[in-house]
């Protein structure tokens, strides 16, 4: 499986700030707002309650500082905006924005809070992150990715924010809202969430604070971190080995043609649930159908042995199509067909080297497999040839 990566997009981050009721005797003065609205697609009807939002709220700030005055004596900063996506209505899409505002006299310096106020807040970070990983836990790992990643993003703003150290608060996960995506292949999964990720602080252990590690520059690189485990899992899920066995008895075929029974061991090797190749070693019998469409065989085998190449139609791991071009080479092998049945004509049979196409309808997970492989043995050499039969397929997939 691929290891877990994780791409940001975008986000904003609110800012940690005093918010006061009265804008005279202890600014700033703020005002929480909502609005919904519908629009043909979602984004828009939150765009559109923004907007009627944001006027109301600067409606009441106005009201608040209405002084008489032509020039406004203060500025209005957006401290929070939380979008709340009401999915589909008659008219298209409904969206609710809830905002909220500050509003700060002309003059007056808002004062940041000390490191022990912070601790027990909610503090939130609004992006869109996405992250692979394996899809058997129903997205658990790509969630708990994207949560560390969205934390850390939350905690370099407040660092820069708040002249804080990294080691001076810790932020624990407290819930999203949003939209969440899941797109799998194979066994992988890409998860993307787009939304509000909230965290609760918290002051950090007694080693974080020992440890007080200097705040992160813009030049560092990333480093990415790779358990045994993760390798483990990627190797696996890119590549997977097979042994199986193939039993074709062709033992019905038009009258007094001949037909070409086979049974066959081989391996495989597929990379990214898509591409495979894959070699056999086996035993192929002739023999010629009677008046009524059974075949006879002879009673010797010869041995044969192929490689091949294939193609997986779909890309699930529930049941697959595989498309199969081998080779086949044929030991020097020759005899009488001669069966004594009704309508059956004798006739030399020699072996031959040739290419067979194959259709494989199979189970395609990790273990035990089970299916029907249709095979079209491609001989020009041959007349009244029933070239085309079918058997079982069972395989073990790791």
């Amino acid at each position: 499986m691929r290891p877990l990566t994780l791409a940001l997009i975008a986000f904003t981050a609110s800012p940690a700030m005093v918010v006061a009721e009265n804008p005279v005797d202890n600014p700033p003065y703020s005002v929480d707002t909502e609005a919904t609205a519908t629009a043909e697609t979602q984004d828009e009807a939150c765009n559109r309650a923004f907007d009627l939002a944001r006027e109301d709220a600067l409606n009441q700030i106005d009201q608040r500082f209405d002084t008489g005055e032509e020039e406004p004596m203060h500025r209005v900063e957006l401290h929070s905006r939380e979008d709340i996506r009401l999915g589909e209505v008659d008219e298209g899409f409904e969206c609710r924005v809830i905002g909220q505002w500050v509003a700060i006299p002309t003059g007056v310096t808002v004062e940041e809070t000390d490191d022990s106020s912070l601790y027990g807040g909610i503090e939130t970070i609004r992006g869109k992150y996405q992250a692979d990983c394996i899809s058997e836990d129903n997205g658990a790992a790509c969630r708990r990715q994207i949560e560390r990643e969205a934390a850390a993003d939350l905690k370099d703003d407040l660092i820069h924010e708040l002249d804080l150290n990294a080691g001076d608060i810790e932020l624990v996960a407290d819930g999203f809202e949003g939209s969440q995506s899941y797109r799998y292949k194979g066994r992988d999964l890409t998860l993307t969430m787009d939304g509000t990720f909230y965290y609760r602080i918290e002051e950090p252990g007694p080693a974080a604070r020992m440890a007080r590690a200097p705040k992160p520059s813009g030049t560092e690189g990333e480093i990415s971190v790779k358990s045994e485990q993760d390798k483990k899992d990627h190797f696996t899920d890119n590549l997977d080995f097979t042994v199986f066995y193939n039993w074709d008895g062709n033992d019905s075929a038009a009258g007094d043609e001949l037909a070409l029974s086979t049974n066959r061991w081989g391996v495989g090797l597929w990379v990214n649930n898509r591409f495979g190749f894959s070699a056999f070693w086996g035993q192929e019998r002739a023999g010629i159908a009677d008046s009524n469409g059974d075949v006879h065989l002879a009673s010797d085998r010869y041995d044969v042995q192929g490689i091949g190449i294939g193609y997986r139609v779909f890309e699930n791991r529930a049941v697959t199509l595989e498309n199969m071009v081998h080779f086949v080479d044929a030991e020097p092998y020759s005899t009488q067909l001669n069966p004594g049945c009704s309508g059956c004509t004798p006739r030399e049979y020699d072996a031959d080297d040739y290419y067979q196409a194959s259709i494989n309808l199979k189970t395609n997970t990790e273990g035990l497999n089970i299916g029907w492989q249709l095979t079209w043995k491609l001989r020009d050499d041959l007349s009244q040839y029933d070239s085309l039969s079918g058997g079982w397929y069972l395989e073990l997939q790791f």
